[in-house]
């Protein structure tokens, strides 16, 4: 009996005199290239076998490591993921066959990480040495953008870090830095035309070329969708294209203006003839509601008949070219006053002429009766 209470005062002495030691601090991160274009469509469905439980994703919350566990979650992979959950296409039309794994995926990720801490990586995982190369200005974006993306996704608090990952910086083609320049050259340009959310998922999507995990085909693929969305935010404020036919000699001709933002635009309208056949005057500055189209009048003034092309170019207000020229070819079917004048000038001249050979014609018949 001695022994036994003994012991008890001894592990009592050392449970409450000795420290405990704590579990080890972990760090998870959970972070992936983009696998989709711009509009959503997905390039691959590669993610599947990822989020799979034998996947790397899959592997970070079925079987994540024990202790104090930190999360660093990436914001783009969840919205990948959540799109999955639906039904989804691939680039080509084939139908993605993940919606139970990113589902079962998703809600593994939801009970393994309740009660513990959760930080957002930058939206997309961008690499920060070339962010800060790129668009030095925007580098605070893709921080905040992906703590407030993971706040709604998970539809808890997270953290937001406060500076980029250290990552090996990846060497970048020239295509890439240019069209990720491109896609900021473009915003800059349109933001003011666009929604709030729209300007941010664009800015944020288009850091995914960064990524420096990037294998070089994908950056490829990602690369050629980023150029080809900010052509078409680019074309959304646009002429219509057409041809004339002027048959009068002054006369105002019609050119459609559209605009498929979402807020009005005010722009002005520059016109000028390649050729000297017809003369433009001036067009009043425009607004255009969102989401729709007018029609503004060109006035011109024939010179002469033929074959001319008219070159439209609109502006923003704050004088910066909106989109590309469009050219108007012009047919020209009508005389001028001063074409009038020429031929009629003309036409008396040879009148005047004929009158005076028949005068001199008649004389001579006369002068030769009198000699007879």
């Amino acid at each position: 009996m001695k022994k036994v209470l003994t012991s008890i005062f001894v592990v009592a002495i050392l449970f409450s005199g000795a420290p405990i030691a704590s579990a080890a601090n972990v760090s998870i991160t959970v972070s992936e290239p983009s696998h989709r274009e711009v509009n959503g469509e997905f390039i691959n469905d590669d993610l599947t076998a990822l989020l799979s439980y034998g996947g790397r994703l899959g592997q970070l919350v079925f079987n994540p490591p024990r202790g104090n566990r930190t999360w660093f979650i990436d914001a783009q992979l969840i919205e990948e993921v959540t799109a999955m959950t639906s039904e989804y296409v691939l680039v080509g039309g084939e139908k993605g066959v993940g919606g139970n794994i990113a589902k079962n995926w998703l809600n593994q990720l939801n009970v393994i990480t309740r009660g513990e801490q959760i930080s957002a990586l930058p939206f997309g995982s961008p690499s920060g040495y070339w962010i800060s190369t790129l668009s030095p200005t925007k580098s605070d974006f893709y921080l905040s953008y992906g703590a407030k993306r993971l706040t709604a996704l998970l539809n808890r608090q997270v953290n937001q870090m406060p500076d980029y990952p250290k990552t090996t910086d990846s060497k970048l083609s020239n295509s890439a830095t240019s069209a990720f320049k491109k896609a900021n050259q473009v915003l800059a340009l349109y933001s003011v035309y666009m929604t709030e959310e729209e300007v941010e998922k664009f800015r944020g999507q288009s850091a995914s070329v960064l990524h420096p995990e990037l294998t070089p085909d994908i950056r490829t693929v990602l690369t050629l969708d980023l150029l080809s969305s900010a052509y078409a935010i680019s074309e959304k404020i646009r002429l219509a294209p057409g041809r004339f036919t002027v048959t009068s000699t002054e006369q105002k001709l019609p050119i459609t203006l559209v605009n498929d933002f979402p807020n009005s635009a005010k722009i002005s309208i520059r016109v000028e003839a390649l050729t000297g056949k017809v003369l433009v005057g001036s067009v009043p500055d425009q607004v255009i509601g969102g989401k729709s189209k007018i029609q503004a009048m060109i006035p011109v003034e024939v010179v002469t008949s033929g074959q001319s092309t008219l070159v439209v170019k609109i502006y923003s207000d704050k004088n910066k070219q909106l989109g590309k020229p469009v050219f108007y070819p012009v047919t020209l079917q009508v005389i001028s006053p001063i074409a009038t004048w020429v031929t009629t000038g003309g036409a008396i001249v040879l009148f005047v002429s004929a009158l005076i050979q028949s005068f001199r014609r008649i004389r001579k018949k006369r002068g030769l009766k009198s000699d007879e």
